[in-house]
């Protein structure tokens, strides 16, 4: 019973496969959340390029994930040695992504 005083049933999930069906209960947690998945999420970084013309898609380091934010500025030096090469931001690859910051020539 909850603090209402209704009775409180386990979940019961059912899934027919052919002629067979198969039903789950769970009452609680098998594991700890903590214990399955990390305190802090792994955030990698992207680079983000303004080009002049075409796409970046040509730039390898358009295509890498960082995971330090030192090795996404230092990819981002290398990147403006292509002439179209505009602009270039970092984001963190996340859905969706969030600006992190411009990196100047």
């Amino acid at each position: 019973m909850d603090e209402r005083g209704a009775v409180v049933e386990p979940c019961v999930a059912q899934v027919e496969y052919g002629r067979m069906s198969m039903a789950a209960v769970m009452d609680a947690p098998r594991v700890e959340v903590s214990e399955a998945v990390g305190l802090q999420p792994r955030r990698t970084f992207r680079l983000r390029p303004i080009m002049r013309q075409g796409t970046a898609s040509s730039i390898p380091q358009a295509w890498e994930r960082f995971d330090a934010l030192a090795n996404a500025r230092a990819a981002a030096k290398l990147m403006y040695h292509d002439d179209r090469v505009l602009r270039v931001f970092i984001v963190i690859d996340d859905r969706p992504p969030q600006f992190v910051e411009w990196v100047d020539r």
